[in-house]
């Protein structure tokens, strides 16, 4: 079973079955250990995606301390194939018409999870905040997935979601906020349910304090032209920014990030860097 959670998703009609997070043609690409982590972000793209979708399930033999936990060769590789095929089967059972496609690849996680994908695809990974290490382990593996995707990826926390609702976007300035806000707005009139914008700052100003409405404004105009009949809210926080983020989402069903502008050493800016590192909720992080 891939996880005691698992709540199938309904058949949906044409017109709700366009994902905002795919393109034309694209795939879910999910990175499956056999981890709780694992089992959590397969479960969410799962539901999302199936039985209309395309769903990959990867395997990575890497030898780079921490994925697993465990050295890596050929009884890993071995292991994977059949965690990978008991994942398919178990999917298949509850979908006998699924796409999937299973693939077991060595190599850097990050690196080889970004070059399975394009610009079609979403990749997904688990975030295991159980304990200090291990969260920060996995929370730096969505990191540095950040930095090597160019497309668009999720990272999923081990939680239970099932009372988790509403879609929240965060917005950094004129260029990227309408753009984020339309694809936050698509997907909360895909499930049916609320918006929240925020933009946070850390300082006031006269001219920032313009600013800072106009790129709210910018945001809700975007939202409300995708759809009208949207329950949407905007807020300016501040705060630090990725505390303002985290407080958002704490009981949201989905967030929506842009990709950093400006990158740090680890390839990803300081706010995407803390809230990957603490997501908690299904984080999207979008170019």
């Amino acid at each position: 079973m891939i996880s005691d959670t698992f709540v199938p998703a309904r058949r949906m009609s044409p017109e709700e079955r366009t994902d905002p997070l795919l393109g034309p043609g694209g795939r879910y690409i999910v990175g499956v250990d056999g981890s709780a982590s694992s089992r959590a972000a397969l479960t969410w793209a799962a539901a999302r995606t199936l039985p209309d979708g395309a769903i990959s399930l990867v395997g990575i033999a890497d030898d780079d301390a921490g994925s697993v936990g465990a050295e890596y060769g050929d009884d890993v590789a071995r292991r994977l194939a059949h965690v990978l095929s008991d994942a398919a089967d178990d999917l298949l059972n509850r979908y006998p018409t699924a796409r999937i496609t299973t693939a077991v690849e060595r190599g850097m996680v990050a690196d080889t999870l970004a070059r399975a994908a394009d610009q079609r695809d979403v990749v997904v990974i688990g975030s295991d905040k159980t304990g200090y290490a291990r969260g920060r382990m996995f929370g730096l593996r969505a990191v540095q997935l950040a930095a090597a995707v160019r497309g668009t990826m999720t990272v999923v926390p081990s939680i239970d979601l099932r009372l988790c609702t509403g879609v929240a976007v965060a917005v950094a300035d004129l260029q990227n906020a309408p753009a984020l806000a339309q694809r936050g707005a698509q997907e909360a009139a895909r499930r049916g349910c609320s918006l929240a914008i925020v933009h946070a700052v850390s300082s006031g100003g006269q001219l920032r304090s313009a600013y800072r409405d106009d790129v709210l404004a910018a945001a809700r105009t975007a939202a409300l032209d995708t759809d009208s009949n949207l329950d949407v809210w905007a807020h300016v926080a501040q705060r630090h920014p990725s505390d303002a983020i985290l407080n958002l989402s704490r009981d949201k069903a989905l967030l929506v990030v842009g990709r950093s502008r400006q990158t740090s050493a680890l390839g990803v800016g300081q706010t995407l860097h803390e809230v990957l590192m603490n997501a908690n909720a299904p984080t999207v992080v979008v170019s």
